[in-house]
Formats: C-alpha cells, sequence, structure tokens
C-alpha cells in the first residue's frame, strides 16, 4: 500500500468515526443546564466533573455529620416538622451535616418534594433560611453539584466548606 492511499484510508476513516459519533452524542440545554447525550440518553458530565473534583479537592475537618441521637438532629427536626404543617410533619430526614451555627439537612416527605434546608443558630436561636431550600429533584442533573451551587447562590454567608462535604444520602438525590 502506499503512503498516499494509506493517509486517504485514514482521513475517510476518520471522517466517518467523526460523523458516527456525532449521530450519537450531542449537547442540549435544558432549565437546569447542559446536559451530554448519547443516543438520546442524557449524561449531566459537567456535573459528574464537578461532583469529582470537589471529592478531591474538599476538607471537610471541620464538619461533622450529625447522627439522630444528638441535639442538633432533634432540633432539625422539629424545625422542619414545624415549617409548613401539616405536610411538614411528616418529614423523614436522609442526612444532617453541622459546621460552626450551620445545619444543612437533607429531608423527604410524604406528600412534599424532597428538600435539602439550611438552618442557623443565630444568637442562640435555630431558624431556617427562607432562602435556603432547594426543594424538588434534579433528575436527570447530578444532584451534589447543583443543589450546593444553588445554595451557595441563595445564601452567601454558608461557609462554602460545609456545601462541598454534603453527599445527599437520600434516594430522592441519588
Amino acid at each position: 500500500m502506499t503512503y498516499r492511499k494509506h493517509k486517504t484510508q485514514l482521513i475517510v476513516l476518520s471522517i466517518a468515526l467523526t460523523a458516527i459519533a456525532a449521530s450519537h452524542i450531542n449537547w442540549i440545554q435544558d432549565d437546569l443546564g447542559y446536559l451530554l447525550t448519547v443516543d438520546d440518553i442524557p449524561i449531566d458530565l459537567i456535573g459528574k466533573l464537578k461532583n469529582e473534583v470537589t471529592h478531591a479537592t474538599r476538607n471537610c475537618e471541620n464538619v461533622e455529620r450529625v447522627l439522630p441521637a444528638q441535639h442538633k438532629y432533634q432540633i432539625a427536626q422539629t424545625l422542619i416538622s414545624d415549617y409548613s404543617p401539616p405536610d411538614s410533619s411528616q418529614s423523614q430526614i436522609a442526612s444532617v451535616w453541622s459546621m460552626d451555627s450551620w445545619l444543612l439537612v437533607e429531608v423527604e416527605f410524604k406528600n412534599l418534594l424532597p428538600a435539602v434546608v439550611l438552618i442557623q443558630n443565630a444568637n442562640s436561636v435555630p431558624s431556617i433560611l427562607a432562602k435556603g431550600i432547594w426543594s424538588g429533584y434534579t433528575n436527570p442533573h447530578t444532584s451534589a453539584p447543583f443543589i450546593r451551587n444553588y445554595l451557595s447562590n441563595q445564601v452567601e454567608a454558608v461557609p462554602a466548606q460545609l456545601l462541598n462535604c454534603f453527599d445527599p444520602q437520600s434516594k430522592s438525590f441519588n
């Protein structure tokens, strides 16, 4: 085979592979951001990459996973149950994360959408921050980076370290 024939075949093969890939792979934009699609199946490649970078670079030394027997957990449960009754009274906490005067609570409800709620203890009075609530599903987007970004934009004072150490535990966000 001559060099010219070999070069021509490589060029044709490259064009064919690019055309095949382009017919199966695409980027789309929806209300929540960009998604890669492979044969029309959406994949949150950007969210997955953000999540991996966060996992590799975060420092969770000052962030505590709060357990059900702890007082902070009970405070979170009471505040959430009382927030918008009667539906909020049927809440099921999936995880609670704590740092300094902050709590980040992941919660599911019987009749409401799942939520991630920020609670701040200001002047010894813990309260839910109205702007610090993510409620709803993120599928097909990767939940953790989406929720972290949303909450950091809504409540600038929340410690980035707390948000970065939040890993969803509920079925709703996994």
